[in-house]
């Protein structure tokens, strides 16, 4: 009760960011409008991890922001660490922030001898410390079940249809493609927010790889006498990216029309690439136009930059910020846009703090339109229907900074 009956403002609040993304913590600071937490991050000299705060936390609500994907292992460690040492600081309350939630395709056995990484991943953080987490866009919903305290899974659908209407001019004659039969549900969300046409991609070309039994990687053999500190780079597209014309015929069918229309492909993370690539392979195949990629995480590991700008028909690549991104930016150029989503998670964090509701995140395009859509036969009518119960009109009580693009308040 003690929380309830205290009175909320931003001097009771603390943000700490951990080493995995530095860049968003500065940036979801400053829209909320308090500084930084000062904390040192390092490693002892046997390589453990160090962890101190050098800020005191007593009855402040505490929010960790550290996200996955970046060394994932020290990142973990590195926040079980933190949330601890604000616990024993006797923080008021642990809200911890995790854009891309570490091991979040561990939600399953993948064998019968296989751990479920991501419970045990939920169970770590609770006996840690903390007392409710937010996600972006997890792999998969059952995600939110895995932890006995309070999680918020925010969208990204509405910054995706934002940048969608804003650029690309023939945004209306569009199609939706999901990659593959995961992210189905996914692409129809965005498919029905702009009112466009719905295709998925029937992908069994991974599940014809596990009934092929495993072959031997060839080693590389070099002479003794040499010895220089040249690096061995091997350029080898993924077993599942080696396939044929006839492969591809047989394994990955469509459903819907794509001939001769752009297409805007959704996916919640790209990793290997080899599903996207696979993706706008058959788009090509059957003559589509230009084909436009969203992801949420762009994680982009080993060759997957050069495998995805191998492509002839990717116009443009966009995913969001919950991983650095700023080594991707270099190597594809303009084929890739980062949207920013600083401006969702500190409106998130304001509304938390003042115990408000975070539903509207998930809806904010869909409620804007249908109030600049909302048409008032006469304003006198809405101020004498208010005026007697002596509150303002629902169009006066909106926020006028909330703005996910912008600072969460005026």
């Amino acid at each position: 009760m003690a929380r309830f009956n205290k009175t909320s403002s931003r001097s009771t609040m603390r943000i700490i960011g951990g080493s995995s993304h530095p860049e968003l913590t500065a940036l979801i600071a400053k829209k909320v409008g308090v500084k930084p937490g000062q904390v040192i991050l390092g490693k002892f000299a046997n390589n453990e991890t160090n962890v101190q705060l050098q800020e005191q936390v007593r009855c402040q609500d505490v929010y960790i922001i550290q996200t996955g994907g970046v060394s994932s292992n020290d990142a973990i460690m590195e926040l079980l660490l933190l949330i601890n040492s604000c616990k024993l600081a006797s923080a008021e309350s642990i809200t911890v922030i995790t854009p891309y939630f570490p091991y979040s395709k561990g939600d399953q056995k993948s064998s019968l001898r296989s751990p479920i990484t991501a419970k045990l991943v939920a169970n770590m953080l609770k006996r840690a410390g903390a007392n409710h987490l937010m996600m972006m866009d997890p792999h998969s919903p059952q995600l939110e079940g895995f932890f006995d305290h309070p999680v918020d899974s925010l969208k990204v659908e509405p910054l995706f249809c934002s940048w969608i209407k804003q650029n690309i001019p023939s945004w209306k004659d569009c199609i939706v493609v999901s990659p593959d039969e995961g992210g189905a549900k996914r692409s129809v969300m965005i498919a029905n927010s702009l009112g466009l046409e719905f295709a998925m991609i029937h992908n069994r070309h991974k599940k014809s790889l596990k009934k092929k039994s495993s072959v031997a990687v060839p080693l590389i053999r070099r002479d003794v006498d040499d010895i220089s500190d040249e690096i061995v780079q091997v350029h080898q597209p993924p077993e599942e990216l080696q396939l044929t014309h006839k492969m591809v015929d047989k394994y990955l069918k469509i459903s819907g029309d794509v001939s001769g229309l752009d297409c805007i492909v959704v996916d919640d993370m790209i990793d290997s690439g080899s599903t996207i690539r696979l993706a706008l392979a058959v788009l090509h195949t059957h003559g589509s136009g230009k084909v436009y990629v969203f992801s949420t995480h762009g994680l982009f590991s080993g060759p997957c930059a050069q495998i995805l700008l191998e492509s002839p028909n990717l116009e443009k690549l966009v995913v969001t910020n919950t991983l650095p991104q700023a080594r991707n930016l270099t190597s594809m150029g303009s084929k890739m846009e980062v949207v920013d989503i600083s401006g969702m998670v500190s409106e998130f964090i304001r509304r938390s703090h003042y115990n408000e509701s975070v539903s509207v995140l998930s809806h904010y395009s869909t409620e804007k339109e249908s109030l600049n859509s909302r048409k008032v036969s006469s304003e006198s009518e809405v101020e004498e229907d208010f005026s007697d119960l002596n509150i303002e009109p629902p169009t006066q009580r909106l926020r006028k900074g909330f703005r996910l693009e912008s600072v969460c308040w005026d």
